[in-house]
């Protein structure tokens, strides 16, 4: 989430700059650096989390789904649980690694 917060402040940076120079000089190179700030702005824009942010407890009604991996990012072992009515998941750090939790 932080990297999208500094692409969105970079990207909105370069193409109010670009803009302000291009305005003021008609430079090309100015449109260069408003183009690198679009970029950046989209990259802000569709560049999300891969899921969501790891819990300590699964939530109430949630079932485990038998999933576990280890999350590249924290090299933590994580859980999968989900709300069988909903379909919403929930990314549950495992206790035991060695031993799953079976469905509440």
């Amino acid at each position: 989430m932080m990297r999208n917060r500094w692409l969105l402040l970079f990207g909105g940076l370069g193409l109010v700059a670009g803009i302000i120079l291009f305005l003021s000089t008609g430079s090309f190179a100015a449109i260069y650096l408003a183009c690198i700030g679009i970029v950046l702005l989209l990259a802000g824009f569709l560049v999300g989390p891969r899921y969501r942010t790891e819990l300590a407890a699964p939530p109430e009604g949630f079932v485990f789904t038998g999933e576990r991996f280890v999350d590249p990012a924290s090299r933590r072992t994580v859980e999968v649980w989900q709300h069988p009515a909903s379909g919403q998941r929930a990314y549950v750090l495992a206790q035991d690694p060695a031993q799953p939790k079976r469905g509440t």
